[in-house]
């Protein structure tokens, strides 16, 4: 895959991470509805063709990466592969250039301690000069620079994957958001807010590293209920999950129900949309569909 679409993809790791990955709170509340682990979900019932639910982790090792043989298997035999977002569009890559800019330099939001942290960290660190990113927006500078490192290994996509499997089959793509409210997502923040969460990755860059690893492990295990109590029981992640989850969801449910209506389909979203209450696992079955994990 190439260096543009592994560009582009570190903005979308926002789908599952940006705005949770603060610190951990102890204790998770239960979540109902998914007692099998599984990833991959059969979707079938009233007026729809049979089709399959697929939980991705955006970015893992390259080493770690494994596209179960059941995956292909139910990708082929369905029609239509749905996405989050069009990670071939020019115009998302273009939105995002336009929209990480902003007019203020970065040192006017932090105070001259909080600003010499952040370069101290990004020179030591990251091996970096802060000098490049001085007008990037903090939340997109946080996935730019932090991200890479964080993850500490050259990623590889399940989406990007798919999105490959799913051209080479020559399926019907679709999917599920337009470049504009992708993007859009990035400015549900303040600069404010945004320069508080950079601030506190920096400074806790050693948890943060290993609640990714924590997340990485759960996602192997395909334990989506313990991947969706980690990420919804992060600190001040409320609001975040609203945005990011619950509201995309229901938002999510016209189109994806319309596409399974009209063909087979499989779709792959964020492992945590499919999991809790107001999950695409739970939203289904509360319309009537039978959704089932698929285990072989």
């Amino acid at each position: 895959m190439g260096t543009y679409k592994h560009g582009i993809f570190w903005f979308f790791f926002v789908s599952l991470f940006f705005g949770v990955l603060l610190f951990p709170e102890n204790g998770a509340c239960a979540t109902p509805g998914t007692h099998s682990n599984s990833l991959l979900w059969k979707v079938s019932g009233k007026g729809i063709k049979t089709s399959y639910l697929y939980g991705t982790f955006h970015l893992v090792p390259k080493d770690q990466f494994v596209l179960p043989s059941k995956v292909k298997q139910k990708m082929i035999k369905s029609e239509t592969v749905v996405f989050e977002v069009d990670l071939d569009s020019p115009k998302l890559s273009r939105l995002i250039s336009k929209s990480m800019r902003m007019s203020q330099p970065l040192e006017s939001l932090m105070t001259a301690q909080e600003y010499n942290l952040l370069t101290s960290f990004v020179k030591d660190t990251l091996e970096r000069s802060m000098q490049q990113f001085r007008y990037i927006k903090p939340g997109f500078l946080g996935q730019l620079l932090l991200y890479p490192k964080l993850l500490g290994y050259s990623p590889e996509s399940y989406d990007l994957a798919l999105l490959d499997l799913a051209k080479k089959w020559h399926k019907n793509v679709y999917v599920l958001e337009t470049p504009e409210e992708q993007v859009a997502l990035f400015d549900q923040s303040t600069l404010e807010d945004q320069t508080s969460q950079l601030l506190n990755n920096v400074k806790q860059f050693d948890k943060q590293r290993k609640l990714m690893k924590s997340m990485l492990s759960l996602y192997q295990q395909e334990d989506l209920n313990g991947l969706y109590n980690l990420i919804t029981s992060q600190e001040d992640a409320a609001k975040s999950n609203d945005m990011l989850l619950d509201e995309r969801n229901h938002k999510w449910m016209a189109p994806m129900v319309d596409m399974m209506q009209k063909s087979s389909s499989f779709v792959a979203v964020g492992a945590a949309h499919l999991a809790g209450e107001e999950g695409l696992i739970q939203l289904l079955r509360a319309q009537g569909y039978k959704v089932e994990p698929v285990l072989d």
